[in-house]
């Protein structure tokens, strides 16, 4: 359970880094490149921390979007040219928060 604790505590610290560059908008976003990377960064820790708690600990949390946490994880590293940052700016507005509060009721 450490571990597992651990994975929740990475992805909320990834949020957090997240919460902390303080974009106004989404021009503002578009304009920002350092932005963007250290946005893509957490997002990879954040996919890359889901993937490694337990198929069963996922099953019985499906408030967390696990697979949405994964596949844009994989959507970064993998398909790098394909990322829509109208789509991350989405992420970052909608899911984010509601991400961190449903986490910090698990741990």
């Amino acid at each position: 359970m450490k571990d597992i604790n651990k994975r929740f505590e990475d992805i909320l610290n990834a949020i957090d880094s997240i919460e902390s560059y303080q974009v106004e908008n989404y021009s503002a976003f578009l304009e920002d490149e350092k932005t963007q990377d250290a946005v893509m960064y957490n997002l990879i820790i954040m996919g890359e921390a889901a993937n490694q708690i337990p198929g069963t600990i996922r099953g019985e949390h499906p408030e967390i979007p696990w697979a949405s946490l994964i596949g844009t994880r994989n959507v970064i590293v993998h398909g790098y040219d394909q990322i829509k940052l109208l789509i991350v700016w989405d992420i970052l507005q909608k899911d984010l928060p509601r991400l961190k509060e449903n986490l910090k009721k698990l741990i």
